[in-house]
């Protein structure tokens, strides 16, 4: 698993989705308060094959080891959103897309 720092996060991935290109992405396409919220599935070869690096934090599953130590392998994986879309047809749910 190919870890980033929150330096790396806050440097490295500029251009993908902040709350307010979400915000202006919400408004101009006025989804309603209720539409579900889905995110792209991408395939583990991302990051076992292709370098995509995780955030890591602590979650209610992740577990220590006999000395107090994380195990990392429990912590919650994130990585960075890259765009929301909209489908045709789609007006009741928000569509974010972890790649280009």
């Amino acid at each position: 698993m190919n870890e980033m720092s929150k330096e790396e996060l806050n440097k490295k991935y500029k251009n993908y989705l902040t709350v307010g290109k979400l915000k202006k992405f919400l408004e101009e396409h006025e989804l309603p308060d209720n539409a579900k919220v889905v995110i792209e599935r991408v395939e583990d070869t991302y990051y076992e094959d292709h370098d995509w690096k995780v955030y890591l934090k602590q979650g209610d599953h992740t577990t220590y080891d006999e000395s107090g130590n994380i195990d990392k392998s429990t912590m919650v994986q994130y990585h960075p959103a890259w765009c929301c879309v909209k489908y045709q047809g789609e007006d009741d749910i928000l569509f974010i897309d972890l790649h280009y």
